[in-house]
C-alpha cells in the first residue's frame, strides 16, 4: 500500500514538473504593397505617392457574368486617389475570360497569364478588351482616353509580379502610358450645345497592382 501510494506521488510529481511547450503561429506572411504615380497632364507634372496626403492605390474589379458555355469577363482596375485631394489618376484592363460556373473568380494561373500576354493592350472604352486611362482633375472633372483617338497613344506594362498572402492575390505592375483624355459637356448650360476639351497626358509612370 505504502509503494502504491509512494509510485502515485512520485507520477504526480513528474507530471507537474513537465514544461509545457507553447505553440508559435506561424507568422502571417503580408505582400508589401507600394504605389505612386508621375507624369506630365497639360504641362504640368503630377506626382502621386502612397501615403502622402492621403493618396492610396485602390484596386478593384467589374465582373460580368453569363451562363455557360458563354464566358464571363473580368475587367481589372487600379487607382490612386485620396480622401483629402480630388485629383485622381485611373486605369482599367481587361478583359479576362473565363468558365463563371467553376467558380466566381478566375483561377489564379489564368490571373497571372492574362497580365503577362497583355503587356501591350490596345485603348479600349472602359478597358473592356483592352486599356483605359481616367483621369480626375483638381476641380472634379472627369477626363478619359479614347479608342478612336486619332492621336499618338501608348501603353506597356513591365515588372509583372505575382504575390499572395492571407488577403489575396496581388499582380505588381509598373505601367508606362502617353495619351489624350477628353471631356465633353454642355456649354452654355442648357443650350443642349456641346464641346469636348482635351488633356495630354505624357510619360506616365504607373506602379502599382491588380488584385485576383
Amino acid at each position: 500500500m505504502k509503494k502504491t501510494v509512494l509510485l502515485f506521488a512520485l507520477s504526480s510529481l513528474l507530471l507537474t514538473a513537465c514544461p509545457k511547450h507553447e505553440v508559435i503561429p506561424a507568422p502571417d506572411i503580408k505582400v508589401a504593397l507600394s504605389a505612386s504615380f508621375l507624369g506630365t497632364i497639360n504641362g504640368s507634372q503630377v506626382e502621386l505617392t502612397q501615403n502622402v496626403d492621403s493618396y492610396a492605390l485602390s484596386s478593384t474589379n467589374v465582373k460580368t457574368i453569363f451562363p455557360s458555355p458563354t464566358p464571363s469577363k473580368v475587367i481589372y482596375s487600379a487607382e490612386m486617389k485620396s480622401s483629402q485631394q480630388l485629383l485622381s489618376l485611373k486605369i482599367n484592363l481587361g478583359s479576362l475570360l473565363y468558365d463563371a460556373s467553376t467558380g466566381g473568380t478566375p483561377a489564379l494561373a489564368a490571373f497571372n497569364s492574362f497580365f503577362n500576354n497583355n503587356l501591350t493592350p490596345t485603348y479600349k472604352t472602359a478597358g473592356d478588351g483592352g486599356f483605359e486611362v481616367v483621369y480626375r482633375d483638381g476641380n472634379g472633372n472627369v477626363w478619359t482616353s479614347d479608342q478612336a483617338s486619332v492621336s499618338p497613344q501608348s501603353v506597356t506594362f513591365t515588372d509583372i509580379v505575382q504575390e499572395s498572402d492571407s488577403k489575396g492575390d496581388y499582380s505588381k505592375f509598373t505601367c508606362n502610358f502617353s495619351c489624350e483624355v477628353y471631356r465633353t459637356y454642355e456649354y452654355p448650360a442648357g443650350s443642349s450645345l456641346f464641346v469636348t476639351d482635351t488633356l495630354v497626358i505624357q510619360n506616365a509612370v504607373l506602379k502599382g497592382w491588380f488584385k485576383r
